[in-house]
């Protein structure tokens, strides 16, 4: 059975071997992403949130969302064992994202993931630093708003929906797998 207290999200080299993580339960699995993600992304998205230099993500809304983003790709890439990544990110999002995110999926993969990503810039879209914005997800003149807090807060309970799933769903934990052993090359 892997040690989870010697594990450190961010050296994969302390991570166990394929064919150890393969062997272990689905529970453990699970346990063992949720510790990478809380210990790492999550925690470093949420340092951005609340740093009290950049109130409400002033100055740096771009390098927020692109985390934001990041953790998507990279979840997704777990959850369907790797492919095409629009494909997965959309997946990902349909799948494990409250509803309200339901039909915004390729236009958030392509206005927040790649605009900002390969080109820094929000073309048909606008971010804010409100927590529990009312604006979160609206569309006014064909430009949608989000909130960065909400975003990150709806990611979280997208990544608790995957976590309770892959403990107990072998089609998912083989999906883990694909993509571990890709990463573990």
């Amino acid at each position: 059975m892997i040690d989870l207290n010697n594990i450190e999200y961010h050296l994969t080299n302390t991570w166990p071997s394929f064919n150890d993580i393969s062997k272990e339960p689905n529970v453990i699995i699970a346990d063992f992403m949720k510790k990478i993600y809380s210990e790492g992304i999550f925690l470093e998205i949420n340092r951005l949130l609340t740093s009290k230099e950049y109130p409400n993500c002033g100055g740096i809304g771009h390098v927020v969302l692109i985390s934001i983003c990041s953790a998507i790709d990279s979840l997704s890439a777990y959850a369907n064992g790797g492919g095409d990544v629009g494909q997965r990110f959309t997946n990902f999002i349909s799948k494990y994202f409250p509803n309200n995110y339901s039909g915004k999926e390729n236009f958030i993969y392509k206005s927040f993931r790649c605009d900002s990503v390969h080109g820094w810039n929000l073309h048909k879209s606008l971010i804010s630093g409100i927590i529990n914005d009312p604006g979160h997800l609206s569309v006014i003149n064909g430009i949608i708003c989000i909130s960065l807090y909400d975003f990150f807060n709806d990611l979280n309970k997208a990544f608790n929906s995957y976590y309770e799933l892959l403990k107990i769903d072998d089609n998912i934990k083989n999906n883990f797998l694909i993509h571990y052993k890709n990463v573990k090359k």
